[in-house]
């Protein structure tokens, strides 16, 4: 850090060059700071740029109206980011006074940096006050019409620091809710799903609900909460439903030990492995969303029948209706990929395991199709279940079989992925000379056949996995229409 702050100072002869925002503060309350923001009196744009070029980073536009600018730098590197805006006034006095909240409306000259607690600046008394008391407070009634992003980095900003939201900056954020579609898209999604990767999700997202901030972000919240509540077994309805799903999925993520001892290194281990996911997005930030939104088709797919309503397709149709979602925000193919899938399957651990027999073939089947996804499936299952624990339809010992078949599955899964990859009995080469046959997508389909029958004990040898192979070749032959042009004479 010491080396970055020499650097950018070499850098700023002829220039006012301050630490602001969340460096400003995360320097002030003694925290590692994980970014670092500056504010420049002129050339925003300039000073960002020779400063990429020196750091070797790339630089991207936050805000061209706004002149923010951003340098990633690599990683290992001190911060992940350095942010770059031009003084929003003539001097860095009306510039925090033009901030978001009073906790983040302080600064300090970049030259300062040893000694900077002595060189702090403030917009007003209460910043000291509410940083003291650790309140997150709009610095004016006007923060969130001049940028409504603000309204969602509050949530932010309570969850990472464990800073209570006040009383008055809730009320503007209820009366200015709508503001937050101005905002684009992908700031939204970096906000949003920075509050859903903390620890305390649930807790963030139930006041952002009373808010009205939620449901003006995702409209179809707004459906779910007028889906006829006669209907379902939760009284508040369907979103209570879908947001107890949410917090039992938090529930269980943050207390992963207890739910599953045998398995609880590799499941730590797989929830802390986001590389398939775009910025600030997190697999348990994922899982929680996902959740969030499991049902969300339930409203456009009721159908009636008797006293009881039905919702056929749901899981299909609610993995394009999140997909959609999901487009409005310019999230990655991965994350869309991600959420759908598990949407689209979350009633599936349930139909394996409600009997509380889990074959050997059926737990393959389900390990071959969701993959690395299995963990997060049956997490989801289980969040499901926990939704109804507060209600007379609940079965403790129901919710516990089923429990039991998935801390199994999830133990087998992690077994088998963990283990030593099977000897290769035969190849296609083997099967096309073996069975005169020629090239085609039916080879790879008898050598799954062969693998499954292996992971089940069933083949052990050439011989046995032949022997299997050709007891399947009249099925292949009708299944892909492979008759004379195919087989060789």
């Amino acid at each position: 850090m010491q080396k970055l702050i020499e650097t950018i100072n070499d850098l700023s002869a002829g220039y006012e060059v301050y630490a602001v925002g969340g460096f400003a503060r995360d320097m002030f309350l003694g925290m590692k700071p994980g970014d670092i923001d500056l504010a420049v009196n002129k050339d925003a744009p300039k000073f960002a740029k020779k400063l990429s070029k020196i750091l070797d980073a790339k630089l991207v536009v936050l805000d061209e109206a706004g002149k923010i600018y951003r340098i990633i730098l690599k990683p290992g590197d001190a911060v992940g980011n350095i942010d770059v805006s031009l003084f929003g006034g003539k001097t860095i006095e009306s510039d925090l006074r033009k901030r978001d909240f009073t906790v983040n409306a302080a600064a300090f000259r970049l030259s300062d940096f040893d000694n900077f607690s002595k060189h702090m600046l403030f917009a007003n008394a209460a910043c000291v006050k509410d940083f003291k008391a650790k309140i997150i407070n709009m610095v004016s009634p006007s923060a969130f019409v001049n940028d409504p992003l603000r309204m969602l980095r509050a949530f932010r900003f309570s969850a990472e620091l464990g800073f209570t939201i006040s009383g008055q900056t809730l009320s503007r954020i209820k009366k200015d809710a709508k503001l937050i579609k101005k905002s684009a898209p992908e700031r939204i999604k970096n906000e949003f799903f920075r509050v859903l990767s903390s620890d305390d999700a649930s807790a963030m997202l139930a006041l952002m609900d009373k808010t009205r901030l939620l449901s003006a972000i995702f409209p179809e919240i707004i459906d779910m909460k007028k889906a006829n509540k006669k209907y379902y077994y939760h009284p508040g309805g369907l979103f209570q439903h879908s947001f107890e799903t949410m917090s039992s999925a938090e529930n269980i993520l943050n207390n992963l030990g207890k739910f599953f001892p045998d398995s609880f290194a590799d499941m730590k281990a797989h929830f802390a492995d986001n590389k398939i996911f775009s910025q600030y997005v997190t697999r348990a930030g994922m899982l929680k969303f996902s959740a969030l939104f499991h049902d969300i088709a339930k409203p456009c797919t009721a159908t009636k029948e008797g006293n009881k309503m039905r919702f056929f397709g749901h899981e299909e149709e609610g993995a394009k209706k999140l997909k959609e979602s999901m487009s409005l925000l310019r999230m990655s193919k991965q994350d869309a990929a991600y959420a759908s899938f598990l949407v689209e399957n979350h009633m599936r651990p349930s139909t394996l395991t409600k009997n509380n027999t889990v074959t050997k073939r059926a737990a393959l089947k389900l390990f071959r199709d969701a993959g690395d996804n299995t963990p997060d499936l049956l997490v989801l299952a289980m969040a499901d279940w926990h939704s109804y624990k507060s209600l007379k339809v609940f079965s403790k010992k129901g919710l516990s079989a089923q429990e039991k078949a998935a801390r199994r599955l999830i133990k087998d899964y992690f077994e088998l992925k963990n283990a030593k990859p099977l000897e290769k009995l035969i190849d296609g080469n083997i099967i096309m000379k073996e069975f005169s046959l020629k090239p085609g997508p039916w080879l790879g389909e008898l050598l799954n056949s062969v693998r499954e029958a292996q992971q089940e004990g069933k083949v052990k040898d050439a011989k046995e996995a032949l022997k299997l192979v050709s007891s399947k070749l009249t099925k292949i032959k009708k299944k892909y229409n492979i008759y004379q042009e195919v087989w060789r004479a």
